[in-house]
């Protein structure tokens, strides 16, 4: 990249054309492995306490001159490298979520901010939407989004647009539409969504509340209000004029045909969850997407890390372009981290109690470290990963806790 930076950066003629302390690799170097800190203590780390560092002002003027294009480039160019070597049943699964951002207060910036009453200072979003490999623990693509702007929906269609037929897209009921199921099957992808039990697809099945039930349903989808389709509505299912539908254009008199399959499954004792797929019961039975569907918590878990052992909470500038070069170097050093850990084999011990996993939260640290230092032996820093590790309790259940969490001011850093 930097023998091409002329692309990456927003004066072609002017920046980095000068040899300098700060070159194009070293300031995207440095940005990729900034952590909580304030950016006075991490040029400290990064130059190991050398007198020589720069100043913060030098690296505040050089990553103004770098374009958020060079991170999203580097995120794809780095995935490309490498394949990725776990399957379900010989498909690629891939969990589609979003998770709203919060960054630096930007009062002016209309599409991010939101104030409640003049009085307040009010706080700014933005909306990561992702797209995760569950097998291999890596982010495959991302869209942002500012949050009064955000769509999952257009998110989704085009982060899966270009993927290949065998693989299988797990998405919560967020994502429950009739355009975006066409779209993954127009596209020869396989898909398992939850959906809502009363409301929008469901709504005119009749399922049962308190029992397993597996169907497959055979609609047609039209934007005429006929007296045939008001007669039959078991078959036919009505679009509003104001609903999205990209295969039936407003005012057609055509219809579309769709066929999938309903699944009703109990997750636990008296708790019911509704999934819709295109996966048919002479492959892949209820437990096989009773499967997928728990195992779409790993991207969940995922947003839990990058934001709090890889860093994203807490920003190093107020410049929006330059928060989008730190979400998407937070993303490359996620994926650099379970590149690492995912092929770091643990010993198994039949005299334990328990089967034991990675603690993702240190092997994350120690892999950062190790991106930082060209001293850590890399047989020491899996020695490291495998020896700390945590149990795996598969049946735990604990109630999931949400609250607010703002931006990390700049004057308070996490130590």
């Amino acid at each position: 990249m930097e023998k091409n930076a002329a692309a990456y950066v927003v004066n072609p003629k002017r920046d980095f054309i000068r040899k300098s302390e700060l070159s194009f690799s070293k300031t995207m170097r440095f940005i990729l492995g900034m952590g909580c800190q304030t950016l006075g203590k991490e040029l400290m780390d990064f130059y190991s306490f050398d007198a020589k560092a720069v100043s913060v002002s030098a690296v505040v003027q050089r990553r103004a001159k770098i374009l958020p294009a060079a991170f999203q480039d580097l995120f794809k160019k780095f995935n490309e490298t490498f394949s990725q070597t776990s399957f379900f049943h010989g498909y690629r699964l891939y969990a589609v979520d979003g998770s709203d951002i919060h960054i630096p207060t930007l009062p002016d910036d209309y599409g991010t901010h939101y104030c409640s009453n003049d009085l307040s200072k009010g706080y700014n979003l933005m909306h990561l939407n992702a797209l995760y490999d569950l097998m291999n623990r890596r982010y495959m693509d991302a869209v942002l989004q500012d949050s009064r702007s955000e769509n999952e929906h257009s998110a989704l269609i085009l982060m899966t647009n270009k993927l290949k037929h065998n693989s299988i897209i797990v998405a919560d009921r967020g994502y429950e539409a009739y355009n975006t199921i066409a779209h993954l099957e127009n596209n020869g992808l396989k898909y398992v969504i939850r959906i809502k039990e009363k409301r929008g697809i469901a709504q005119k099945f009749n399922i049962p509340a308190d029992k397993e039930t597996d169907f497959t349903a055979d609609i047609l989808l039209t934007r005429r209000q006929t007296n045939e389709v008001k007669a039959d509505p078991e078959n036919y299912r009505y679009l509003a004029p104001f609903s999205t539908f990209d295969f039936l254009p407003k005012g057609s008199k055509d219809t579309y045909p769709m066929r999938f399959r309903i699944i009703r499954i109990k997750i636990s004792e008296g708790l019911y969850e509704t999934l819709v797929t295109n996966l048919w019961d002479d492959t892949f039975s209820a437990e096989d997407i009773r499967k997928i569907y728990k195992m779409r918590w790993g991207i969940e878990t995922s947003f839990r890390e990058l934001k709090y052992h890889i860093g994203l909470i807490a920003f190093h500038s107020k410049k929006k372009d330059c928060m989008i070069q730190e979400i998407f170097a937070s993303l490359i050093m996620y994926n650099f981290s379970m590149l690492i850990t995912e092929n770091i084999a643990l010993d198994d011990d039949k005299y334990n109690q328990y089967c034991y996993k990675i603690n993702y939260a240190l092997a994350i640290y120690a892999c950062i470290m190790f991106f930082r230092s060209a001293h850590i032996d890399p047989s020491n820093l899996e020695y490291l990963i495998a020896r700390n590790k945590c149990p795996v309790r598969p049946d735990r259940i604990a109630d999931r806790k949400t609250r607010c969490h703002s931006a990390i001011g700049f004057n308070y850093r996490l130590s």
